[in-house]
């Protein structure tokens, strides 16, 4: 593929991710929270969608064949240093780049030609996607890729139009909307590691002793927080529960591998509005994850 400086038809492709909003969903419960300390994170968005509350029905949708997935059509971007941009980055080519992604739905935050951090989880969203290394650079790999993107076969092609599709093995969220991509997320599902913890907050008060586990599963959103909720396991922003203590919640810190407790942690800048564009009663599949919970002991104390 030949690869131009700023030609002309990049730039009309790429006017329309201006009219593009990234979003994402957000779910809470008051069983089992999950995860650690409460961070001070800039949630700053310039392309938030409109505020909605949590409580009105899901829309009905329609749509002439569900099945057709609508693709971006290719574009040529300017061409990637051999070395890359990393964090902190700066230079107008990444604009371009950070445009196409907003397009695709990835949200890479503000579009300034700055890799910043919610640039970097939109780049581990794309790089998980492609099977690349999960560095969070924007490199010639990923560079091609984005030219040529193509939405992958949905999990549930069949399934409810509005739908959240958690893929456990990719560590990825996609949101569907009226059976089209409404956004693309990293996240961090459970580690599979085993813990313990009090429930102070609950009567009778319990030592629970568990596996790290997200549940594979049709479930549904349910039960939405607002702001930051203190549980048994710490804080979390915006849970909106889907499935006893899980929950898809913002999360300081999004690894891109699987690290949290059971929830389905997601970027703090998509935290802000994800609950906006799901509602309760909106179908969350989870596919990879386990097979159901794994309670080890629970002790009255």
């Amino acid at each position: 593929m030949v690869q131009k400086l700023f030609p002309m038809r990049v730039l009309v492709s790429l006017a329309l991710a201006f009219g593009v909003m990234a979003g994402v969903v957000v779910a809470g419960a008051v069983l089992r929270e999950d995860d650690g300390e409460r961070a001070v994170t800039d949630t700053t968005q310039t392309t938030l969608p409109p505020t909605t509350t949590t409580t009105t029905l899901a829309p009905t949708t329609t749509t002439t064949n569900p099945l057709v997935l609508r693709q971006e059509p290719a574009v040529d971007l300017p061409a990637v240093p051999f070395t890359g941009w990393g964090s902190g980055a700066s230079d107008p080519r990444i604009q371009l780049y950070e445009q196409r992604m907003l397009q695709l739905h990835f949200d890479p935050g503000a579009v300034d030609g700055v890799i910043d951090q919610a640039t970097v989880y939109a780049l581990h969203a794309v790089e998980k996607l492609a099977g690349l290394p999960r560095d969070g650079r924007l490199g010639p790999n990923e560079g091609v890729f984005l030219e040529t993107f193509q939405y992958p076969t949905p999990l549930h092609p069949t399934a409810e139009p509005n739908r959240t599709e958690i893929d456990v093995t990719k560590q990825v969220i996609t949101l569907y909307e009226n059976y089209q991509v409404r956004l693309i997320t990293t996240t961090s599902t459970a580690s599979g590691e085993e813990f313990c913890y009090n429930t102070p907050k609950r009567a009778p008060t319990q030592r629970i002793c568990e596996v790290a586990t997200t549940p594979s599963g049709r479930f549904a959103f349910y039960f939405f927080y607002d702001g930051w909720q203190d549980g048994d396991l710490g804080e979390l922003y915006n849970p909106y529960y889907f499935f006893k203590g899980r929950a898809i919640h913002g999360y300081d810190e999004v690894p891109t591998e699987p690290a949290s407790h059971g929830c389905s942690r997601i970027p703090m800048h998509i935290a802000t509005y994800f609950h906006t564009l799901v509602h309760e009663g909106d179908a969350v599949y989870v596919d990879g994850g386990s097979n159901g919970e794994q309670i080890i002991s629970t002790t009255p104390i």
